[in-house]
């Protein structure tokens, strides 16, 4: 069945509707808030909350946009929250680990070098989660801008300022002087 008749269907007060949008979601539900938390009760809480969230709010939903983008975004508000709500933002995202496509060579070689993930837990929120997104989830940069409910050029804008300060740290060596 359609995930368009799935959401009507959840609409209209289906809760076996809703649950087959949890069976398909659930797992892209955690793993995305596995990349930003890395705390599996946290993590957990979260999925948990936002699915609750979407069906509470599931009449709100008007489709503009796909079930998973509204999840995803309902999903890192919640992430966000958490963090500001137990003060551990620098902490979690220290934790954040991907594999990162650059044109700046091979980075394998680097990564031996530096710890990559403390390099990139040095820059700014909004940087960083633009870099999970893209490079962790593999999402579009349109995709990003749809979860983080900007525009596209300034996914694009925040992916270019990311990249340089990455390039530029490279280049000088472990100063991540902010």
């Amino acid at each position: 069945m359609p995930e368009k008749n799935f959401i009507t269907a959840a609409q209209s007060g289906d809760s076996d509707a809703f649950a087959q949008l949890v069976q398909r979601h659930s797992s892209d539900a955690y793993r995305t808030a596995f990349m930003v938390l890395r705390d599996r009760e946290d993590v957990e809480d979260v999925v948990q909350e936002a699915f609750l969230t979407c069906y509470r709010k599931i009449n709100t939903f008007r489709m503009d946009s796909s079930f998973k983008t509204w999840l995803y975004r309902i999903v890192i508000n919640l992430c966000y929250d958490r963090m500001r709500k137990r003060g551990r933002e620098r902490e979690a995202f220290q934790k954040v680990s991907f594999n990162m496509k650059t044109g700046y060579g091979d980075m394998s070689a680097i990564e031996k070098r530096i710890d990559l993930k403390d390099m990139i837990s040095t820059l700014n929120t909004e940087y960083r989660t633009t870099l999970t997104l893209y490079y962790g989830m593999d999402f579009s940069v349109k995709k990003v801008a749809e979860v983080l409910d900007i525009p596209v050029g300034t996914v694009k804008s925040r992916l270019n300022s990311a990249r340089n300060l990455l390039k530029e740290r490279l280049e000088r060596g472990h100063e991540y002087a902010l």
